[in-house]
């Protein structure tokens, strides 16, 4: 017993020095953890004659660089705005990259006002405010945002339950203003469904409507209308309009917009590219802002054709875009990631433009004169009407060539990589071959008829066919930097 007694006395003991040894918050002196998403700022609108509170949050490296961005605007942002900067910031971080840098704007509507500012009719007594908030929203708050940050015309407009609502308001009103449009767990119930009503008669009228929308619903059931809102749109809606419906049954209405607006972004940003000036439609033309009042296309001039062998290359910009340039005749041709090529012309011996005729049919660019500018040190920059939109440095020294389609088709097959695990296919798409391991794809760019440039998670790699003797491609040297990587066999 005796023993026992001192064996509790010693945990005992032993317990209280090491808890007297802990140290305590105040010992540790902790900083404070600044996590910064935006900024909020007290806004007067004229037109809903009171303050209003908006909220912004601008990409990292935005106040070191000339970028214009995107811009996603977010309604009840007193809930939503935090949570949809970070799920927006970390789906475009560097490491990611599943969608593009975002300007995100949130607008403020809770309290007791919120049904009344969100609802597009009077409804139970106390709604019909939806029109007026949207036009501070189309009038005020975007113009604001558009004059005093570097922003691309190009926009979505997100809300959840009321905000949903609000969002397919707008989307029947104002179809082609937004870019993209995400409604979650739409409230499509109020007023006797006013709002389904309204979007089948939009959509049984329009077979034009070339824009992005995302519904999704949480766990609320058929008595919300989004599944009514889902057969609508597969009933009318023309090819032009990108839809998606997800149900969400493992989540609620308080936790869907979290959901909503990852997913959402994902869907509206897909197959998204950088523009060359900025985005436009033949519905919704882009007039580029002009220092002059006139523009009109210049001389064209003859160059050396050294000139020409020189400027052709591969160029990466400060979008991070692959641009490659070759040579044809007395022009160049540029090509830019998904953009259509398009053909330069000299006014200089270093110094092009694209025809304004060709920016307004091929890029729905109105009064713009395009010019590239080469540098001796392997570099341009592109101006449209005198203003600098981006730069770009040449990363390779051997021009590109064009090759013909039936030379192309040569290398279209599976490959057997002699690393395991790293076979790869070759593919013609749009007239560009296009090499593909696993998820990544790369385009493929001629330095001679059997050697080529790809890049890869930032690698610039080399790859050279070699021919049998009956003279079709049975293998492929990939290398960096001269250095040997690995080879494979075609295999078909």
């Amino acid at each position: 017993m005796n023993k026992v007694i001192l064996s509790c006395a010693i945990w005992l003991l032993t317990s209280a020095f090491a808890s007297a040894q802990s140290p305590t918050i105040a010992d540790l002196k902790p900083d404070t953890i600044k996590v910064t998403t935006g900024y909020s700022m007290k806004f007067h609108s004229a037109i809903l004659n009171e303050d209003r509170t908006i909220m912004v949050s601008v990409p990292e490296g935005y106040a070191t660089s000339n970028k214009k961005y995107p811009v996603v605007y977010i309604l009840d942002a007193q809930w939503s705005f935090n949570h949809a900067s970070q799920n927006l910031a970390w789906l475009s971080s560097p490491d990611n990259k599943v969608i593009p840098q975002s300007i995100v704007v949130g607008i403020s509507s809770g309290g007791d006002k919120r049904e009344h500012d969100l609802t597009p009719t009077i409804g139970s007594g106390n709604g019909g405010g939806a029109d007026s908030l949207y036009m501070f929203i189309k009038k005020e708050v975007i113009p604001f945002v558009e004059q005093n940050y570097r922003t691309y015309n190009y926009r979505i407009l997100g809300g959840v339950s009321y905000g949903g609502l609000f969002v397919m308001n707008a989307f029947v009103k104002d179809p082609l203003y937004f870019n993209g449009y995400i409604a979650m767990s739409p409230s499509m119930w109020w007023d006797n469904q006013i709002a389904l009503k309204n979007t089948e008669k939009l959509l049984a009228k329009s077979t034009q409507l070339p824009t992005r929308l995302f519904i999704t619903l949480a766990n609320e059931g058929e008595s919300m209308g989004v599944d009514s809102l889902a057969s609508l749109l597969k009933k009318y809606s023309t090819k032009q309009l990108v839809w998606r419906y997800d149900k969400h049954p493992d989540e609620i209405h308080n936790t869907i917009n979290y959901k909503g607006i990852w997913d959402g972004v994902k869907f509206i940003f897909s197959n998204w590219s950088y523009p060359l000036v900025d985005f436009a439609s033949a519905e919704k033309p882009f007039i580029v802002p002009s220092k002059d009042k006139t523009v009109a296309n210049p001389k064209i001039a003859k160059v050396p054709t050294a000139n020409l062998i020189n400027y052709s290359g591969l160029y990466h910009d400060s979008y991070g875009r692959l641009i490659s340039i070759e040579k044809s005749q007395n022009s160049l041709v540029i090509s830019c990631d998904s953009l259509p090529s398009f053909t330069v012309y000299p006014e200089s011996k270093n110094k092009f433009f694209i025809k304004t005729e060709t920016a307004l049919n091929d890029m729905h660019l109105k009064s713009a004169l395009i010019q590239f500018e080469f540098f001796p040190k392997d570099s341009l920059t592109m101006c449209a009407n005198g203003i600098t939109y981006f730069g770009a440095k040449k990363i390779i020294s051997s021009p590109l060539i064009s090759l013909s389609e039936q030379t192309k088709k040569e290398y279209v097959g599976n490959y057997i990589a002699s690393i395991p695990s790293n076979n790869f296919k070759i593919s013609m798409v749009n007239n560009s071959l296009m090499i593909s391991a696993g998820m990544a794809t790369s385009k493929m760019y001629a330095i001679a008829t059997n050697k080529f440039l790809i890049r890869i998670s930032g690698l610039n790699l080399e790859i050279t066919f070699t021919k049998d003797d009956s003279g079709k491609i049975d293998k492929v040297y990939i290398s960096k930097d001269g250095e040997m990587l690995m080879t494979a066999n075609k295999s078909n």
